[in-house]
């Protein structure tokens, strides 16, 4: 296994480092310092053909051209607040609006904007960049001193695996998550309708015309939100259903059952390439880039809807104004901590090699 780096770019004066991480199969892995962003990741389909996977950009200043969140680090919260409001032991604060009357993903120049420091690291089995941020008290109206690190990390087990830490000095919200949008054939040209989706969950949470979660769970069991066995994803995407026709797709949070079964897996028939996530979080948000358009840009070529799909593991949208959503209030003397990884092989149990 090894780790090199380079210059990627320059942003507001500082340098933009960007990691590679490969390991012993040629599994590679980029990820850089501006947003602790995920740039790409690379495998081979059945026939060996490599390829990235995930939405990214190979120049860096396409990165602040477009709003995407591509596999950028997301925080403090992922995912919208009403109104951008919330309380904690009484006291009241108020958030920036940058979606609408909400706030989205932490706020305007967020996580996903900011230099972080890096480290990289080689141990027996793994190898990686750990990234820490601090986030001022009173950031985008967010209470606390919040230090806040991601570690990604490659083993030769062809697992990515995300590590979150956080500690504050006053209470605070956190709910981080990672944007990465997969597209499993590897040319990023075609949409991913036809990948097939699972995911460990029974519940999904109701949204309104704006995307903030309206507080109720609806069961899958009947609706094209029933990915416990398997199913396309263009199945929701042309469906009739109203939760679909809101938003031209998905755009929704999973609550996930914890039990011992993977969180959600995600294969392209095609290209034959699976990714299986798992994770302490208690959701996934899959969205279907039903937003991309030609106003954005990929490979040179302009956007269109569905060409992407995230599986952004993080507690359930909005946590802090809907009973059995999950805390996301972080308190002084206590440390955050949370692990996603995602692993990748062949849906025929190919090893990747």
């Amino acid at each position: 296994m090894e780790i090199s780096k380079n210059e990627f770019g320059v942003y507001q004066g500082q340098t933009v480092l960007q990691y590679n991480l490969i390991n012993d199969h040629g599994m590679r892995l980029s990820v850089m310092n501006y947003g602790a962003t995920l740039n790409r990741i690379e495998v081979p389909d059945r026939h060996g053909e490599r390829a990235s996977i995930v939405l990214g950009y190979d120049q860096f200043d396409h990165y602040l051209n477009q709003d995407a969140y591509f596999g950028a680090t997301v925080g403090r919260v992922a995912g919208r607040i009403a109104k951008g409001s919330f309380s904690i032991d009484g006291h009241d604060y108020q958030l920036p609006l940058n979606n609408g009357e909400n706030t989205n993903h932490g706020g305007p120049q967020s996580f996903e904007s900011q230099i972080w420091n890096s480290w990289v690291f080689i141990n027996d089995d793994h190898i990686g960049v750990k990234f820490d941020l601090l986030s001022p008290d009173g950031t985008n109206g967010f209470p606390g001193n919040l230090k806040a690190t991601v570690t990604y990390s490659l083993n030769n087990e062809n697992q990515w695996r995300l590590h979150y830490e956080a500690t504050t000095d006053k209470p605070t919200l956190f709910n981080p998550t990672n944007h990465v949008y997969f597209n499993l054939s590897g040319d990023f040209t075609k949409k991913i309708e036809d990948h097939i989706l699972t995911i460990n969950s029974h519940q999904f949470g109701e949204i309104r015309q704006d995307g903030l979660p309206t507080g109720e769970l609806i069961d899958v069991h009947g609706t094209p939100f029933d990915f416990t066995h398997g199913a396309p994803i263009k199945k929701g995407i042309y469906s009739d259903y109203p939760q679909n026709k809101l938003v031209d797709g998905y755009d929704h949070p999973f609550l996930l059952d914890m039990n011992e079964k993977p969180s959600a897996v995600l294969e392209d028939p095609t290209s034959g390439r699976r990714v299986t996530m798992t994770t302490t979080n208690n959701a996934v948000v899959v969205y279907t880039g039903n937003g991309f358009s030609s106003d954005m840009t990929m490979v040179g070529k302009p956007m269109q809807p569905h060409q992407g799909v995230t599986l952004e593991a993080q507690m359930m949208p909005d946590a802090i104004h809907h009973q059995g959503f999950g805390n996301i209030i972080l308190r002084p003397g206590k440390k955050y901590q949370a692990d996603t990884v995602y692993h990748f092989d062949d849906a025929n149990d190919i090893q990747c090699k």
